[in-house]
């Protein structure tokens, strides 16, 4: 189950994906003041994503950013 668009994986990419709760945490602990709108909603989203799925779920979860995904199929 990975219902994560590009745009937010790549977002999950820059910060510590070895656990849900890690991730979560960190992501909450960004300052809102630096980011504009449309990146604040794009975390609101990722966040609320993660804290819907378990831990289970998370693990099945492959978390590359965009361009290594291309490569991967290749």
């Amino acid at each position: 189950m990975n219902n994560f668009t590009v745009e937010e994986t790549n977002l999950i990419c820059i910060f510590d994906t070895s656990s849900r709760a890690k991730l979560i945490s960190e992501m909450k602990s960004v300052p809102l003041a630096d980011l504009d709108d449309e990146m604040q909603q794009l975390l609101f989203r990722v966040v609320h994503k993660l804290e819907k799925m378990n831990d289970e779920e998370f693990s099945r979860c492959d978390f590359a950013p965009a361009e290594f995904m291309d490569e991967r199929s290749e």
